[in-house]
């Protein structure tokens, strides 16, 4: 299918769905979109603060994973760790290393939680690892049959949803989807003639309402994938200059950063969540109802490991709240976060803090307790806030 014929298809879609709100497409552009800010407290009800504990100093996180007992993150400087619901370290999930059942990348992986299974990308992008829920390796298996890098992984219906990076000339497919043997279950061929580049992109699936969605930069479209493995468009980049070109780009050209950049994306029954660059560093969320949006600027410390900014935090009066995922529990919904113990102890040391007056003035001095129980240099804290109904 050709590129120009591709996007008239979702145009000619987005045209007829957009008369009305409830449509299930929703067309994003980041040169126009506007919206209010907000506080915290109009989309939570509570907190709740999870210290890591400090057997190891974790080092730039960039994946949590809750389950209904444990929470699974990646650090550069171990690797995958297994932690339970009040941050005790259970297990350290493999090793990083170049021997068996070792792994130089971890940056996706995903859980079967009822077996308590890792599924790992690691060795070029190209091997899948399979380990225990305390960290023994248990087997592998191999994607260069089919050609592509292995993009991200999430664990979907039983079966492992693996997307490809399309931007690679010998990649056929858009996703795959295996059993946990690594047996092909569906293929689904890529929606772009072939192409390549000499840059990457941050996708990153995720599971909402019985479904694994995907995005995909290069099409500029979130995909859904249903249980019986069809897919349907639910979000689309508006065309433009500020969209990915499908072709290489000059380290001068990279660092300039003039294109969109979508960070993290995730649904919740109201919202959809999107964290991205464009010109600036902005979290969004949409009304999927009314497509009204609430929009936050915010930013990076200078190491651009760390954020340092995010949506005001009026609950208990404390740090700001920067959304990394998003899970449900016993009927709620709930979206995690991470601060860091020296960014908890400022805030609640600054005078803006002692004289602000929260909507729960009893978790401030809890807060207060745990800001003074800790050191500046401790492990990042899980700051989880509970959705409003």
């Amino acid at each position: 299918m050709k590129i120009e014929k591709y996007f008239l298809i979702v145009a000619i879609i987005l045209i007829i769905g957009c008369k009305s709100p409830n449509n299930g497409i929703y067309e994003f552009d980041p040169r126009i979109i506007d919206g209010d800010e907000f506080t915290l407290s109009e989309i939570a009800d509570s907190i709740i603060y999870i210290p890591l504990d400090n057997n190891h100093p974790l080092d730039r996180i960039t994946r949590i994973k809750l389950t209904k007992d444990k929470t699974y993150l990646n650090s550069r400087n171990i690797g995958i760790l297994a932690f339970d619901r009040q941050g005790k370290l259970l297990s350290r999930i493999g090793s990083i290393g170049r021997g068996p059942g070792e792994y130089r990348y971890y940056l996706f992986f995903c859980i079967d939680e009822k077996s308590g299974r890792v599924y790992n990308i690691a060795d070029q992008n190209e091997i899948i690892q399979v380990f225990s829920g305390t960290g023994q390796f248990i087997r592998s298996f191999s994607l260069k049959e089919y050609g592509t890098s292995i993009l991200s992984i999430e664990f979907y219906n039983s079966q492992l949803f693996v997307q490809c990076a399309i931007n690679y000339p010998e990649a056929k497919f858009e996703w795959i989807i295996y059993d946990t043997l690594g047996n092909v279950i569906k293929k689904q061929n890529r929606h772009l003639p072939l192409f390549s580049t000499n840059y990457g992109s941050n996708e990153n699936p995720y599971m909402f309402d019985n479904k694994v969605s995907y995005y995909n930069t290069w099409t500029d479209t979130v995909f859904s994938v249903l249980p019986d493995y069809t897919e349907k468009p639910s979000l689309i980049i508006s065309p433009g200059e500020h969209r990915e070109p499908q072709s290489n780009l000059s380290i001068e050209q990279i660092m300039q950063k003039k294109h969109l950049s979508i960070l993290r994306i995730f649904e919740t029954k109201r919202f959809i969540v999107i964290k991205y660059f464009y010109l600036k560093y902005t979290l969004a969320l949409i009304d999927k109802n009314t497509h009204s949006t609430f929009l936050i600027d915010y930013d990076y410390d200078d190491s651009g490991g760390n954020p340092v900014s995010g949506i005001e935090n009026d609950i208990d009066g404390g740090s700001w709240f920067l959304p990394e995922s998003y899970f449900t529990e016993s009927g709620r919904e709930y979206m995690v976060g991470i601060q860091y113990p020296y960014q908890i102890k400022a805030r609640v040391a600054s005078e803006e803090f002692k004289n602000s007056t929260p909507n729960l003035p009893e978790e401030k001095k809890a807060l207060e307790k745990l800001a003074h129980s800790m050191k500046e240099t401790d492990n990042p804290v899980l700051m989880i806030v509970r959705l409003k109904k």
